[in-house]
């Protein structure tokens, strides 16, 4: 019990004064002890017997007891007995006031648990000042038997495990103390764990490497162990070793925090395997991805085969039809001159009319057709090897369009090329070539739903980088004085243009609208990585028309491609 309570106001705190139970059993003693007491502010419980002062003792224990010696019943001594053997009034401190000055009642005073002894008559200034003292004492003691239940509490309460570590002088630790967490965690009993060498319990390398790491160097030492539970199981502890030093600055004992992080440890193995897991797996969708890629790259390179092949064909059959009628007519010019011997004017000139038609147009069109398979083994060469030449941009853009007429010509589309012809590249056409050609399929498949006309425009011009754009504003310059250049190349539809939420999707991979019809969602994704990673450029996206919806203007959708010369 704390010795304040609420009697007197000061600065709005309440302090309650002490109180002291007088026993006596002369009134006249009584009332002089209170009122010398109350005169300073103790309050003062009188019994004049020894029945009344051990109920009112029972009832509220006091502060402090001044007790007679000489009563008429049970006397001071056995009254002393009986407060000290009642767990509610056993730490009440006691003082004897009695007219006995002899060395054996003192003695005796002591022996039965007094804490004082005052002869009567008695000095006021005497009396109040040991009573002052005992009062102090009774309230420090009080107060340290409440710190210490807290710290126990907390000791014994605290989740981590508590150790105490005694370093002995041969170098060996052992354990001096543990509290109830500690005992939990190995299944062990106090009898079992305390006052046991430390080695019995670890191996000789965890001992080095962190208590004698930790008197060694006098800092604390932190590490995680897995150690064998209560029931056989692995528990992961996180341990701190901190070093406790005598008043000469050496290392006499470790204090040693443990706490329990099983559930953490098990959480990050579960972690790594599961990201382990998800690393194989994304390595696998980026092969498979890989893969996918080359077998669009391959499709749309099939597609060009088919288109070509289709358009080889029209000059192809002129062509031989034209040398089987100038073979018919040879032969037939050869069976008359055998019957007759001779050959008629009319008929020979007829023949050589005939063979002058058929071998213009023999030559004519095997020249389309060769001038189709030059163009198409070039485009096709660059889309699968992606090898760096020198070309010519727009006339090289112009062949690549032109490889997509088979594709362009059975719609009621049309594509246009403007801008510079003397733009030169020295660079990867085979990456133009796929970009060009997904453009223009993507517009084919997308913008136009309603299957209206449309206008697929391809601008090209080469400008001076921007200051922002530029290593020349910053001095980086190795071209002499003349600034570093940039192609843009504008794609554009009248389309009907990509949603808003669609917009930031597009050059995502297996991103598309048509999966139902077929679509892989790969070809803007080859796009952008052509772009971005082969040509080390830029593209950008967009649209006038915020949904892409059909009861708007056809505003369609722009691509504007931008890349260092």
């Amino acid at each position: 019990m704390t010795i304040t309570c609420s009697l007197t106001h000061k600065d709005d705190m309440v302090v309650k004064k002490p109180n002291i139970l007088v026993i006596d059993d002369l009134p006249d003693n009584l009332r002089l002890l209170s009122k010398v007491l109350t005169a300073q502010g103790y309050r003062v419980r009188p019994a004049i017997n020894e029945a009344l002062a051990l109920t009112a003792a029972q009832l509220d224990p006091p502060d402090l007891i001044l007790l007679d010696i000489k009563m008429p019943e049970m006397g001071g001594y056995e009254l002393c007995k009986r407060f000290k053997a009642d767990t509610r009034t056993c730490h009440v401190p006691v003082i004897f006031l009695t007219v006995l000055d002899d060395v054996v009642a003192v003695k005796k005073g002591f022996e039965l648990g007094g804490v004082d002894y005052i002869t009567k008559p008695f000095r006021t200034g005497e009396l109040l000042a040991r009573i002052d003292n005992q009062i102090r004492l009774r309230s420090l003691q009080q107060q340290l038997i409440e710190k210490e239940q807290f710290l126990r509490t907390v000791y014994n309460g605290i989740a981590a495990a508590i150790t105490l570590i005694d370093v002995l002088e041969d170098g060996t630790f052992r354990i001096a103390q543990v509290n109830e967490t500690a005992l939990q965690l190995s299944g062990r009993t106090r009898q079992e764990l305390e006052g046991i060498d430390v080695q019995s319990l670890f191996a000789p390398e965890t001992i080095r490497s962190n208590c004698q790491a930790c008197v060694e160097q006098g800092l604390p030492v932190t590490y995680e162990i897995a150690v064998q539970g209560p029931k056989g199981e692995n528990i992961w502890l996180l341990t701190t070793h901190t070093p406790i030093r005598n008043p000469q600055g050496k290392v006499v004992q470790l204090l040693a925090t443990s706490i329990n992080i099983t559930a953490r440890k098990q959480a990050e193995m579960q972690l790594a395997g599961r990201t382990q897991e998800l690393s194989h797996a994304l390595e696998t969708i980026k092969a498979t991805q890989g893969e996918l890629v080359r077998t669009a790259k391959m499709a749309a390179l099939g597609n060009l085969v088919a288109g070509v092949a289709h358009e080889i064909n029209t000059p192809v059959g002129t062509a031989l039809m034209s040398a089987s009628t100038m073979q018919n007519g040879t032969e037939k010019l050869a069976a008359d001159l055998r019957a007759n011997g001779m050959l008629d004017r009319t008929a020979f000139e007829d023949y050589l009319d005939l063979a002058t038609e058929c071998s213009y147009l023999v030559m004519v069109n095997l020249q389309r057709a060769g001038e189709l398979i030059q163009t198409f083994k070039q485009v096709a060469v660059d889309q699968t090897s992606l090898q760096k030449r020198t070309f010519a941009l727009k006339p090289y853009l112009r062949e690549v369009i032109y490889n997509l007429t088979p594709d362009i010509k059975s719609t009621p589309h049309r594509v246009t090329l403007s801008g510079d012809d003397a733009i030169t590249l020295h660079s990867y056409p085979g990456a133009f070539a796929q970009i060009i050609t997904n453009l223009v399929v993507n517009s084919l498949t997308h913008a136009y739903p309603d299957n209206r006309p449309g206008n697929l425009h391809i601008a090209i011009h080469e400008c001076s980088a921007s200051s922002n754009e530029s290593s020349y504003a910053k001095g980086d310059n190795t071209q002499g004085d003349k600034p570093p250049r940039k192609v843009i190349i504008k794609y554009t539809d009248n389309g009907c243009g990509i949603p808003e939420t669609f917009r930031s999707k597009i050059f995502e991979p297996f991103f598309t609208t048509m999966r139902d019809q077929g679509g892989s969602g790969l070809g803007l994704h080859l796009v952008y990585n052509l772009v971005t990673q082969k040509l080390r450029g830029t593209i950008d996206v967009s649209t006038a028309c915020a949904d892409g919806s059909l009861a708007k203007a056809h505003h369609g959708t722009k691509f504007t491609i931008t890349l260092p010369k």
